[in-house]
């Protein structure tokens, strides 16, 4: 792979991403300037695959919840979604839902989702040509989230909609448009219908799940407020979260697949599906990047991340450093860079 200098950066662009030259940036990023400060979205880029981890496990230094110079999106407040929370309150409210994502829980699903899929690809080979992220990537997803969050069938073309126009808002201030603003309204209204709904008829799914937890604990959960408002919020996140993982994963498959046809050529010839699917996910990185705000001064790599994330400046070592082990070669599938 040839190496290309993104500089200048702007690592909240699309199109760095989208112009398939991705991974050929990451790697000049990683050579020359691992910590490289983007001056567009004032964020430094960490880069490396060592550096990346370390951050993500140092939770008490680099956290979610700034509320100042933005939480686990780039210049944007934490808003109150589990993500949006440092533990131990991440943690607690993350485990309300957790279990209901296990593999045993989801099997109980499979033949559920197999018949959805199945409807999916019968109406898609009926026709002369297909759209796979309209037709099949970006239904399925909104149908069975919607499912498990307890909506209506029904209601999956809205929760499409709504998860399209407000994904796109964790880009940055840049990014807030009328459009994705009023979908967080009207899903925020809908969600609080089925709130309303699920107190009075419970059902298995998780508002349900959610609200016989604010009522057991008293509106408390790890200490903090829990009801209808971290709700809806949670709400979001799993319907966001999901859906967009799911169609980024299925549309950039079926690209990859294309790119590479000995790899389709062992699907046909009777691979193990079960691996290609954990190696799909692997491959295709549905997440770019994720931000977080240092609350204490820290160095790496000659750069000083100052507390709070407002100064920030380079020490005299410069970036010239020896790698550490393993951090030189990001794959596919292993974190995407780092913001801070």
């Amino acid at each position: 792979m040839t190496m290309i200098d993104p500089r200048p950066l702007d690592i909240l662009d699309p199109d760095f991403y989208q112009d398939g030259n991705a991974h050929a940036k990451y790697a000049w990023l990683r050579d020359n300037d691992p910590c490289h400060w983007d001056t567009v979205n004032e964020l430094w880029v960490v880069t490396r695959y060592d550096d990346i981890v370390a951050i993500e496990k140092n939770k008490k230094v680099f956290i979610n919840s700034d509320q100042d110079k933005g939480g686990y999106r780039p210049n944007l407040p934490a808003d109150q979604s589990i993500i949006g929370e440092d533990d131990p309150l991440h943690m607690a409210r993350r485990n309300l839902v957790s279990r209901r994502f296990t593999p045993r829980a989801v099997m109980k699903w499979q033949d559920h989702v197999s018949a959805t899929v199945t409807e999916l690809l019968d109406a898609a080979l009926a026709k002369d040509d297909v759209e796979i992220v309209n037709e099949l990537a970006a239904p399925l997803p909104a149908m069975m989230i919607g499912l498990l969050l307890g909506f209506p069938h029904q209601m999956w073309p809205k929760l499409q909609e709504w998860s399209e126009a407000t994904i796109a808002l964790g880009g940055g201030p840049r990014y807030m448009n009328d459009a994705g603003a009023t979908a967080v309204m009207e899903f925020a209204g809908a969600a609080a219908g089925l709130y309303q709904q699920k107190k009075g008829c419970p059902a298995d799914d998780v508002m349900s799940h959610w609200i016989s937890v604010e009522e057991q604990r008293g509106g408390d959960v790890g200490g903090s407020p829990f009801g209808l408002d971290q709700i809806i919020s949670d709400c979001l996140l799993l319907l966001d979260g999901g859906a967009e993982t799911t169609r980024t994963v299925i549309a950039w498959t079926l690209l990859s697949l294309a790119d590479h046809p000995n790899e389709w050529d062992k699907l046909q010839a009777g691979a193990d599906l079960d691996v290609a699917v954990e190696e799909f996910i692997r491959w295709v990185t549905p997440i770019h990047n994720f931000c977080r705000v240092a609350n204490e001064d820290v160095e790496l790599h000659g750069v000083k991340f100052l507390s709070g994330g407002h100064r920030r400046r380079r020490t005299s070592r410069g970036h010239h450093q020896q790698r550490s082990a393993g951090a030189d070669g990001l794959p596919r599938g292993q974190p995407g860079p780092c913001a801070l």
